[in-house]
């Protein structure tokens, strides 16, 4: 889906900060006839450049904070700049990059978004940008920005001093709705703030935890702690996982605590913008989410659940240490459980070390929660240690079950990953099955367990019904496709086999199994130098000491030589 208006001038000027730098070749001789400033400005431009390519975010807006030192009046460096400091949360050089940005015609409108966040609220008048906004997001953003900029001096947006509000609610985008509820609240307008929260609550489904949490702090300042509790309680039933915000509201009321206070002027418009983010995330990429999210952040810093978001997104753009940085931020509060287990499976991801083990082990035995036990069970699991996981799977399996009601399929699937690896297949078919009654359509369980069906040849038909589900689902899925295109080899239909295998390896060219597969199916098609290419090519791939030991054998024997399959 292509991004809304206003955005994508936007995005693309961000991006380009991300570019591979085309002009590296010419780092270490700078044009002839540059003098000696002129010379420190590119090597700082190329130098950022650079730094940008190899994903180090920190480093790049420093050295494009540098270059724009040394040429301030250039509109180029201030939106590179800019956006390069956006991106990593170096808010002083956003901050001193911003206002040429902003009022540059070529810079993209969330430089003009961040300079009046800047400005929200400070000096004897609003800020004066001379760009207007461009479609509907844009204008969204910008009218919550002036609501809030006029409320901090004092003053009031009309559509609050009329009573139209009641009978228009369903005109108004569900995503405004939080800005509307925390307007008329600071207004003092708690019948409109009700509906407003109600609105925000009800109208946008992925956001159901953050608006509960915002209408039950609305019910607790207005007095109303059994309304807040009864919201609380039913939100956590509807929820299939944790939350552990919603769960700190509740025991907040049961004990009597103080009401959360009404936010600030720059806190409310904060959780005001947090809403429209989810409609940047449906319709343009998680680079630009990140910078419309940081804009937020920089509205309020201590605002966690913005801060986790920032934090997930930077994981799944691969930008893990910048990752890191902004879970340890959250050092308090509800989110610090999520968050400190987040940030340790993280780290570890990244470099197995014994030492995050230990971290883990010395969390579960301060506290040995439910997400403290799993996190240390799954890197038991992916280090070879699956015997010490699996009564670690058990329990946690066990306690979920008694708490929720129902075990979770997840944590059963991996208890049986854990017993197949440590014991066999016939030991961990039940758990799996289980499993399965859990989550018939989970991609990743009908994948694994028809997989395992097709290869043992006892159940082949059923587990090609399985994995045919699950490429329904996932058809995109690379591991998934070369389960059925291996499956359709299994029962010796050769032409699907191969139509199947070569997408699997057109989805996943980088999979040692899905070329080795391509490779058997070719052979037995008859089609030997292709095949021998692709055993080759899984040569060079993620192949275990197993399937290495097969592919050379194919290679040296050819497929009739046998095994057929691995054990």
């Amino acid at each position: 889906m292509r991004p809304a208006p206003g955005l994508r001038a936007a995005l693309r000027t961000a991006l380009a900060t991300g570019l591979v730098l085309g002009l590296s070749a010419c780092a270490s001789t700078p044009y002839p006839g540059f003098d000696q400033d002129e010379r420190s400005v590119y090597g700082s431009y190329l130098a950022a450049r650079y730094a940008s390519s190899a994903r180090e975010l920190d480093a790049s807006a420093a050295f494009y904070a540098d270059a724009l030192e040394r040429a301030p009046e250039s509109g180029l460096i201030s939106q590179r700049a800019f956006f390069a400091a956006l991106v990593a949360g170096d808010f002083d050089n956003a901050d001193a990059a911003a206002e040429v940005a902003a009022n540059d015609p070529e810079t993209a409108q969330i430089a003009e978004l961040y300079w009046r966040v800047i400005q929200l609220g400070r000096g004897r008048e609003a800020p004066t940008i001379s760009n207007t906004p461009i479609g509907p997001f844009s204008t969204l953003v910008s009218s919550i920005l002036s609501d809030w900029d006029m409320i901090a001096r004092g003053g009031e947006p009309s559509w609050a001093q009329t009573e139209i509000h009641l009978e228009s609610a369903e005109l108004v985008p569900a995503q405004q709705q939080m800005h509307r509820a925390l307007v008329y609240e600071t207004l003092r307008k708690p019948e409109a703030a009700e509906e407003a929260y109600r609105q925000a609550r009800d109208g946008v489904p992925g956001l159901n935890g953050f608006n509960t949490v915002m209408y039950g702090a609305f019910l607790e300042r207005q007095g109303r702690r059994d309304d807040a509790r009864a919201l609380y309680q039913a939100a956590l039933e509807e929820f299939a996982s944790d939350r552990p915000d919603i769960e700190a509201a509740l025991a907040r009321v049961e004990r009597n605590g103080r009401a959360p206070r009404l936010p600030a002027p720059r806190q409310a418009a904060a959780r005001a913008l947090f809403p429209p983010a989810s409609l940047i995330s449906s319709r343009a990429s998680g680079e630009y989410t990140i910078l419309f999210l940081r804009v937020v952040q920089r509205l309020d810093p201590e605002f966690d659940t913005n801060t986790l978001t920032i934090a997930q997104l930077l994981d799944n753009l691969d930008l893990q240490d910048a990752a890191v940085a902004e879970y340890r931020k959250i050092d308090d509060g509800p989110l610090l459980e999520q968050v400190t287990v987040s940030r340790i499976w993280l780290q570890f991801r990244m470099d197995q070390t014994e030492a995050l083990v230990d971290e883990a082990r010395v969390l579960v035995q301060d506290d040995p929660t439910l997400s403290r036990r799993l996190l240390l069970a799954d890197m038991l699991r992916v280090t070879d240690r699956c015997a010490e996981a699996i009564p670690i799977y058990a329990d946690v399996s066990a306690q979920a079950e008694a708490e929720r009601g129902q075990a979770d399929w997840r944590f059963v699937f991996y208890h049986a990953a854990c017993v197949e690896i440590a014991q066999d297949w016939d030991a961990a078919a039940p758990l799996f099955e289980r499993a399965l009654d859990l989550a018939p359509n989970e991609p990743m369980l009908l994948n694994h367990l028809g997989y395992n069906l097709i290869v043992e040849g006892e159940q082949m038909e059923r587990g090609l019904e399985m994995v045919e589900r699950a490429v329904s689902i996932e058809p995109s899925n690379g591991a998934i496709v070369d389960s059925l295109g291996w499956g359709q080899f299994k029962l010796g239909h050769i032409e699907e086999a191969i139509f199947w295998l070569e997408r699997a390896v057109t989805l996943s060219p980088d999979s040692g199994t899905n070329n080795w597969h391509l490779g058997d199916v070719y052979a037995a098609a008859g089609r030997t130098l292709e095949a021998e290419f692709q055993w080759r090519r899984a040569l060079e791939l993620d192949l275990d000491e197993d399937e290495r030991a097969l592919v050379e054998r194919r290679l040296e024997l050819g497929l009739d030589a046998g095994p057929p399959d691995l054990p």
